[in-house]
């Protein structure tokens, strides 16, 4: 069985405000890669997130990149199968209405990073309520082991 993290772009790794990464990517990825996760980003947007994605050079760490117009559990449960362990894959975002709401409907851990443009978005209902809650992407690296 494998583990897999399946991450967000914007906002969760990548700071749009500011056009770069957000502290730690790199780092955290790599972490994660030595830790044994398979690693896969979702994001919602035109072909040019692609593009941005590799000029950050960020793309050889993820096994698969979907880039789609907008994010559905379909995207999402094309990469959750059968052979992935569950209790130890999560899903990694920064919106508890969109990527917690789709992990946890999927029977994954979900961690919300809660900070920037979406920090206010309370969960309405249990399953927008995350697993875990961090305010650093770093912090991941003690919450997945």
């Amino acid at each position: 069985m494998k583990k897999i993290i399946i991450f967000d772009f914007n906002r969760t790794l990548y700071d749009p405000d500011n056009n770069r990464l957000i502290t730690g990517t790199r780092f955290v990825l790599r972490t994660l890669l030595r830790r044994g996760f398979v690693l896969y980003l979702v994001s919602r947007a035109g072909t040019s997130r692609r593009e941005r994605i590799q000029t950050l050079g960020i793309d050889r760490y993820f096994f698969r990149i979907i880039v789609t117009k907008e994010k559905h559990k379909k995207d999402f449960e094309r990469i959750v199968s059968k052979t992935i362990e569950r209790r130890s894959s999560f899903v990694v975002g920064d919106r508890v209405r969109k990527e917690i709401r789709i992990g946890n409907s999927l029977g994954v851990q979900t961690v919300w990073l809660n900070r920037g443009k979406f920090a206010n978005e309370k969960p309405r209902n249990k399953l927008e309520q995350p697993t875990y809650k961090i305010r650093a992407l770093r912090e991941i690296l003690s919450v997945v082991s």
